[in-house]
């Protein structure tokens, strides 16, 4: 029997406790299918296209009172393909967090995630690697604390834990730490300013590698309008990796931050977020500087339907003469337009279009994926 993350249990137990007095409990099922079209599943050089359908069947649980918001939630997808049969699989997501209000200057959370997935594009939109076909399973959790010490001034500090085991590739194989510590202190400006400065730490153990990263990031966060904001962050890192086998170590240094812009309104919503770091995955032996831009737009059309655009792009390097073990010099673009209609209450659909291609600068390969995808969902609320 595979083992569940038992901070996944507990956060259960709790919510199932609490729903006798709470303020508010909703449970609410739901059912989707989606059927799209790949035109190169694997993003391989030699193209091979299918049609999946993927059927999914969950629900999500939530409880709020004055003291404690938890929620859990779980589901599973059943991928089918026409042609590549043998590529079928159920992949399960399973998600937890709590937030407890522990005095009016202190908030507790915690969270937990487990998953077993198996489509090559998982990670995609979030470090821009691709994988085989190879099942992996995952856990993160997370620990965190919120302390409002004065009226101005905030602190914050998390810590959080990621392991990934594939059934068939161990060299994809990761664990990673990663420790933040911070503090927020707001500015008598005309406009709502705060200054924010940052501590982390990450410890990251590959296949054959590990690696140390520190950094410290100063900034602010300011509120330009009502309806635009930014916040801005930069710094100096330093990383050591080492290699196993040997015990060879090297180290590296440098700079990292982000800048992230915001736009609200009544029916437009805009973010755009560069960031720069030095960041471990699982399905890489040894740590990257990964660069990112996320672009993100949604407008809303009517009550009912909105539009939304999407572009994701990843450039991760690695150079075997610093810190990170191994050469690496990959850019990852994805282009990912969509439309959203609610058809009833309850009921809603997506289509989409998705175009991905993967610039290998140190192989000088290129790869690159289309995928259009119809998906209807059906949530039908038992406690709201």
């Amino acid at each position: 029997m595979k083992k569940r993350p038992a901070l996944l249990a507990i956060l259960l137990l709790a919510l199932l406790a609490r729903t006798g007095g709470a303020d508010q409990v909703k449970v609410i099922p739901q059912v989707s299918i989606r059927e799209e079209y790949n035109d190169n599943i694997s993003f391989a050089k030699d193209a091979q296209d299918d049609f999946i359908t993927t059927a999914s069947a969950g629900i999500d649980l939530s409880d709020v009172t004055e003291l404690l918001a938890a929620d859990l939630s779980l589901r599973f997808d059943g991928l089918s393909y026409a042609d590549h049969d043998e590529l079928n699989d159920i992949e399960q997501y399973y998600k937890g967090g709590l937030k407890y209000q522990l005095s009016q200057f202190l908030k507790l959370g915690a969270e937990a995630r487990y998953s077993e997935d198996s489509r090559p594009d998982r990670d995609i939109d979030i470090t821009g690697y691709v994988f085989t076909a190879d099942v992996r399973r995952q856990q993160n959790y997370l620990l965190s604390a919120d302390y409002q010490a004065t009226e101005k001034l905030a602190l914050f500090t998390s810590y959080s834990y990621q392991d990934d085991q594939f059934e068939i590739v161990d060299r994809d194989e990761f664990t990673g730490q990663n420790v933040v510590v911070g503090l927020s202190k707001r500015l008598d400006f005309i406009k709502p300013t705060a200054a924010r400065l940052y501590g982390r730490y990450s410890h990251y153990d590959f296949y054959s590698s590990k690696a140390e990263n520190y950094s410290v990031t100063a900034g602010f966060s300011r509120e330009v309008t009502e309806k635009l904001s930014y916040v801005l962050d930069v710094g100096p890192r330093y990383t050591e990796g080492s290699e196993k086998r040997t015990s060879d170590t090297s180290n590296d240094s440098g700079a990292g931050g982000q800048f992230t812009l915001t736009y609200k309104e009544e029916l437009t919503a805009a973010e755009m977020n560069l960031f720069h770091e030095v960041s471990g995955s699982g399905g890489r032996d040894g740590a990257t500087e990964r660069t990112g831009l996320r672009l993100s737009l949604r407008h809303r059309l009517g009550d009912r339907s909105d539009v939304r655009l999407n572009i994701d792009s990843f450039l991760n390097t690695a150079d075997r003469s610093a810190a990170f073990v191994s050469d690496l010099d990959e850019l990852t673009t994805t282009i990912y337009p969509s439309l959203h209609y609610e058809l009833l209450p309850n009921l809603s659909c997506e289509a989409a279009y998705r175009y991905t291609l993967i610039d290998d600068r140190e192989g000088d390969d290129d790869r690159h994926r289309s995928l259009v995808f119809a998906k209807l969902t059906y949530k039908h609320p038992i406690l709201e």
